[in-house]
């Protein structure tokens, strides 16, 4: 009676398979060619999955909020599940489970590995470009298994379908579950350890006025020798250069006035011998 039953319901299903495929948005010469497309599909994802796991595990070594690798684990975890529903999804459409090259995730992979060596080792902004890649990620795979389980549903695949459609809402989750993770706590820290590193680690003084406050003049000279007050330039005070410079002053002021009154003397005693040579004349 059981296997009445079973053949029955597979003839029904049979039926309602054949139905949707003559309600299908395409000729129905062109659904051999389709269906090959499909499959073709199936084998880049097959493929990405697979380096996706990989790109994984170096995401999770590099993380150093625990949220963010508690997140990454569980998502690998999903990862290798979704994997066995592809399998799934090659025996539905009669094909040995295969892979094909999938140049889009290798690209996109590599772009997650350039930002881990574009950002310092144990700073919460490799977590920033950590979630920013696996977003990345997360986004291929939404447009890909979105649509695969439209293009199955059009080959009157339901059950296919249905499969894709459970791994596509598990990558919309993860991708939103990124998103609260970044703007609830990543990168506000990103930001506050940003801040801290510029303020120099809690220094009171800015690098260019440290290096006005430690300049020196004396310290140019070679034989100059730091606590040595034997040293032939030894350390001055900011005072005691001041007062240097301002007897310096004094010094060039007074030498000038010096030779302004050598000129004038000069001057009066050329004319006083003028005149007395005049008047010698005039005599």
């Amino acid at each position: 009676m059981d296997s009445i039953n079973q053949s029955a319901s597979g003839q029904s299903r049979s039926k309602d398979i054949t139905k949707k495929r003559q309600n299908a948005r395409f000729n129905e010469k062109f659904e051999g060619k389709l269906k090959e497309f499909f499959v073709e599909e199936l084998k880049d994802i097959y493929f990405a999955e697979g380096e996706i796991l990989k790109g994984l595990d170096k995401m999770e070594a590099a993380a150093i909020s625990e949220s963010l690798k508690e997140s990454i684990r569980y998502h690998h975890s999903e990862t290798e599940e979704q994997i066995e529903r592809l399998k799934e999804v090659f025996e539905l459409v009669g094909e040995e489970p295969s892979k094909k090259k999938c140049e889009a995730i290798l690209g996109i992979l590599k772009e997650g590995e350039t930002m881990l060596e574009d950002t310092e080792e144990g700073s919460m902004v490799r977590d920033v470009a950590i979630i920013i890649a696996c977003q990345k990620v997360e986004h291929y795979e939404i447009a890909t298994y979105g649509s695969l389980a439209e293009l199955a549903r059009t080959l009157g695949l339901d059950e296919a379908a249905d499969i894709l459609e459970e791994t596509l809402e598990e990558e919309k989750s993860t991708d939103v579950g990124l998103t609260e993770l970044a703007v609830e706590s990543v990168n506000e820290q990103a930001k506050e350890e940003g801040e801290e590193s510029g303020n120099g680690g809690g220094s009171p003084f800015d690098p260019v006025e440290e290096q006005i406050n430690d300049y020196n003049p004396a310290s140019e000279h070679g034989d100059y020798r730091e606590g040595d007050s034997d040293s032939e330039y030894p350390m001055h005070t900011g005072e005691e250069l001041d007062e240097d410079f301002d007897e310096e002053l004094d010094e060039d002021f007074d030498e000038e006035l010096d030779e302004d009154f050598d000129e004038e003397l000069d001057e009066e005693f050329d004319e006083e011998l003028d005149e007395e040579e005049d008047d010698e004349a005039y005599k």
